[in-house]
């Protein structure tokens, strides 16, 4: 009977750290520095305006929207800054002062749209 007890106990102690054992970390790959990040400009401005991706004093052209139409563009996700100082700009062909977007926070996978008003402060972007 003490034997069995032994046995059991030890049994137990047995199951209880290999149920405590560290089990080894599973690294999840990072997200891909090459997905694309789509950007949809729509502008209502009645001018033309050149888009750029701003990181910290650099500045990326993207492209052109025509007056009053709509543009399609992407970037590189390792393009943004992880400390949150990218931004769109937005600088008028017609000589207006640029507009600076709200910071840009993204994760893999989401694409931007950006709402260019007739009075570029009252822009409005939306991450999806």
């Amino acid at each position: 009977m003490r034997a069995r007890r032994i046995l059991g106990l030890v049994l137990l102690v047995a199951l209880t750290v290999a149920s405590c054992r560290k089990r080894e970390a599973e690294t999840a790959p990072g997200p891909d520095p090459n997905t694309s990040v789509p950007v949809e400009i729509e502008n209502h401005y009645m001018g033309d305006v050149t888009i750029y991706l701003v990181r910290g004093s650099m500045r990326q052209r993207l492209g052109m929207v025509t007056a009053l139409g709509t543009a399609e563009y992407s970037f590189p996700w390792r393009w943004l800054s992880q400390s949150g100082s990218s931004r769109l700009m937005a600088y008028p062909m017609a000589g207006a002062r640029a507009h600076l977007s709200e910071p840009l926070i993204l994760q893999p996978g989401q694409w931007i749209k950006w709402t260019l008003q007739a009075d570029l402060d009252r822009s409005s972007m939306a991450v999806y």
